[in-house]
């Protein structure tokens, strides 16, 4: 993938929220050699990473370079990033006001949102790019609901492109409150990174 705009623009939206949120639950840690470590080992992954299309064509291609930030946190320093801290730095991204302002006004059964995934699904058929997800997509606006079933998935290939695939499942976690800032709910019972065949998506609105 190429770092450009939005490459850059993850580290530096989340960049307060998640070396705040290290300094403290790491406090023996040199925060500024491990925030050089981690921009360094991010865009060397995103070099590596081969690309799934640009934003227009692709509504997954940012969450690449999110994969790429997470994965890159802990590869920076294993010693000091435990389980318990990477959980707690996905958490600090989940709650910060970023995050909510990202979605804020946004909609999951808005007409532009199901259209997207309609024609991602599509896409996704063609299997153009080899890092990219491949997923079924259905919709019932009356209820409202949607299903989406993925049967590949780009966090879990970059996960093991990296040989970090452990990690995965606790990346996954990201889902549920996004899809809530979204005014939806996640019902779901199988996920890729866990070692499941699919994972199986059902949105419905929440209550």
């Amino acid at each position: 993938m190429k770092l450009g705009i939005i490459g850059r623009l993850f580290p530096y939206m989340f960049s307060r929220v998640v070396y705040g949120y290290t300094e403290k639950a790491v406090p023996d840690m040199d925060i500024r050699l491990f925030k050089k470590r981690h921009m360094e080992e991010y865009r060397a992954m995103v070099k590596r990473t081969p690309a799934v299309g640009s934003m227009k064509e692709n509504m997954f291609a940012a969450v690449m370079y999110l994969a790429c930030y997470g994965f890159s946190y802990y590869k920076a320093d294993p010693e000091h990033i435990t389980m318990e801290v990477f959980d707690g730095m996905i958490d600090a991204i989940c709650k910060s006001d970023m995050m909510k302002r990202f979605y804020k006004g946004k909609n999951c059964f808005d007409p532009k949102e199901i259209d997207k995934y309609v024609r991602g699904s599509k896409r996704s058929k063609k299997k153009e790019y080899p890092m990219d997800w491949v997923f079924d997509f259905s919709y019932d606006l009356s209820v409202p609901e949607y299903y989406v079933t993925h049967h590949e998935c780009g966090v879990c290939k970059i996960g093991r492109q990296e040989n970090l695939a452990f990690l995965t499942p606790h990346m996954c976690v990201m889902d549920y409150p996004t899809i809530e800032y979204k005014g939806g709910k996640l019902l779901r019972t199988k996920t890729l990174g866990a070692g499941d065949d699919c994972c199986d998506f059902h949105v419905v609105k929440k209550a």
